[in-house]
């Protein structure tokens, strides 16, 4: 870049400091691609973490917490900083960003001659849709929150200068005419390990919920070893409320192997220790129609996948070659795929070579980047 680089920061006061999306993948896209890049994220300290430049906001306790101490704290951030571009990944900014881009019209926060901040929001899911999906909302709070959604998705569309969107459907809820679709495709640079299958071994990476049929792949395995005596699953990723105590009883029965959070660069490693990577997920609205990383991320590393058997998906990823379909309501169907998987690794290698080969195809992160840098020049070359 000529001159002085353009500031940007990417905002979260909700993510990890390493989740996938925020971190690995578009953080680390803009960075590279030479901005003056912050990414204020709640993180163990400022400083850069593999190459990002990361500015640490304070851990708080749950959402409600958040929403009162992390915005405030953000602000300051942003007013010590002062950005050209604000990109932020929680619906609960939208609010805030807004009025920040609005007082920075003034002068009073920004750098002298850059003008008024712009903002991206960045649509990681269905907003209103994933409303149903709230197992702790009740038949009088689940029209307040949806009505809420509606308001801050609303809000996003009219007065954000661009909408980032993970999938098209996320992107169907937005009129706004800088629109732009960046699928969750894997980085193909971070997918170098060689396949080496262990017998048996069936793997999930990501959060652990009951939507995400937590307790589900624990008694298919406890059954599927009736016919394959080796099968076991590794999980990585945070038991989210209520789902600690039943990881800890399924590695106490030997069922599990549960590697804790890990970081999106080490998770192709373990991806390639899997004979199946497993994507089960309740059929609820926003699932049935969702575009699963957890999939391209197998067939990134080889690995064949056993997902659940939405249409959708099925219309999607049927035609890669790359693995197979089970009813994840029923735990008999489900072992019945995954034994004649497991007892055929010849044929899960053909499969996890099918999928790899589409993903060099184009299904890749590098890929969608340019997508996201290309909105992000055009908004900061404006006056």
């Amino acid at each position: 870049m000529n001159g002085a680089a353009p500031r940007v920061v990417h905002l979260s006061t909700v993510h990890n400091g390493h989740d996938n999306r925020v971190f690995n993948k578009e953080a680390r896209a803009i960075a590279d691609a030479g901005y003056d890049f912050h990414l204020v994220i709640s993180a163990e300290r400022d400083g850069l973490d593999d190459g990002v430049p990361v500015v640490a906001l304070h851990r708080t306790g749950g959402r409600v917490l958040r929403m009162l101490a992390g915005q405030p704290e953000a602000w300051r951030v942003l007013s010590r900083l002062r950005p050209q571009l604000l990109q932020i990944h929680d619906p609960e900014l939208i609010p805030m960003a807004l009025i920040w881009a609005f007082l920075s019209r003034f002068g009073r926060l920004s750098r002298s001659g850059q003008g008024r901040c712009k903002v991206i929001y960045d649509a990681h899911e269905d907003l209103v849709g994933q409303v149903d999906t709230k197992p702790y909302l009740n038949r009088l709070t689940r029209p307040l929150v949806r009505c809420a959604a509606r308001i801050l998705v609303g809000l996003a569309d009219r007065g954000a200068d661009g909408i980032v969107a993970a999938t098209e459907t996320v992107a169907s809820r937005f009129t706004n005419p800088r629109t732009v679709v960046v699928h969750n495709y894997p980085w193909l640079a971070n997918f170098t390990v060689d396949p080496a299958p262990v017998a048996g071994r069936l793997v999930y990476a990501g959060d652990l919920s009951q939507e995400r049929r937590l307790s589900f792949m624990i008694d298919v395995v406890r059954v599927l070893r009736e016919r394959v005596p080796k099968a076991h699953l590794v999980l990585t990723g945070r038991p989210l409320k209520g789902c600690g105590p039943v990881v800890e009883a399924a590695v106490a029965e030997g069922l599990v192997d549960h590697l804790g959070l890990v970081a999106p660069t080490r998770v192709p490693a373990v991806l390639a220790s899997a004979q199946v990577g497993l994507v089960f997920l309740e059929p609820l609205p926003n699932y049935v129609r969702s575009l699963p990383t957890k999939l391209f991320e197998y067939m990134a590393a080889q690995v064949p996948f056993c997902a659940s058997d939405f249409p959708a998906w099925r219309q999607m990823f049927a035609g890669y070659h790359a693995g197979r379909f089970a009813d994840s309501e029923s735990v008999q169907a489900a072992v019945q795929v995954l034994a004649e998987m497991l007892e055929d690794p010849a044929g899960c290698a053909r499969m996890g070579a099918a999928g790899r080969a589409a993903v060099d195809r184009g299904l890749t992160f590098e890929a969608q980047a340019q997508v996201l840098l290309d909105l992000t020049a055009q908004l900061v070359g404006q006056p």
